[in-house]
């Protein structure tokens, strides 16, 4: 076989992977999410964590994009790393999670560790050194989490995380 063949299949994989991952938070694209969604994970019984960053947009009007987008990359570790690769970037500082075949006991522990997870992040760090901006020491990134049995169920539970005050989880069995 030609080299060239060769050349063209590494590439191929590249490109894949360069668009199937998101670059910033190297989560699946939503792109992702819905093949996996629509073709495997609709069928079987699942769990879906919807994850929104609180007060995002304040990140970026009052320190600017650079640190926003530094709070996006470190949530998506966290997203990342307890998610054992189920992570999502749904869409701008909205992310999802599948977990198939688990209960919801589960999905709850998994989200109120993420939201602890990122509750710990060190905003102090995020700092870009080149770019210094002034944020108090008390200042912590925090998310609302929404889970249900399918996209609309955890949509509306995240919605009620919103507006019962933020950084907290929601769920059928979590509604008040």
């Amino acid at each position: 076989m030609n080299i060239f063949h060769w050349i063209l299949d590494i590439v191929l994989i590249v490109l894949f992977i360069m668009f199937a991952l998101d670059g910033l938070t190297l989560l699946w694209v939503r792109r992702s999410y819905q093949v996996v969604y629509h073709f495997f994970i609709k069928t079987i019984p699942r769990q879906i964590i919807m994850i929104d960053i609180d007060n995002f947009g304040d990140f970026n009007n009052n320190y600017g994009h650079d640190f926003g987008d530094r709070v996006l990359r470190a949530v998506g570790h966290v997203i990342l790393k307890e998610s054992r690769l189920r992570g999502f970037r749904y869409g701008g500082e909205e992310f999802a999670i599948l977990l198939p075949w688990a209960s919801i006991e589960k999905a709850l522990v998994l989200a109120e560790r993420i939201k602890q997870r990122i509750g710990e992040i060190e905003v102090k760090d995020l700092i870009n050194p080149k770019n210094p901006i002034d944020i108090d020491d008390n200042f912590r990134i925090t998310v609302s989490c929404g889970i249900g049995r399918h996209e609309e169920e955890a949509d509306e539970n995240l919605y009620a995380a919103k507006k019962n005050g933020k950084n907290c989880v929601k769920s059928i069995s979590r509604l008040e």
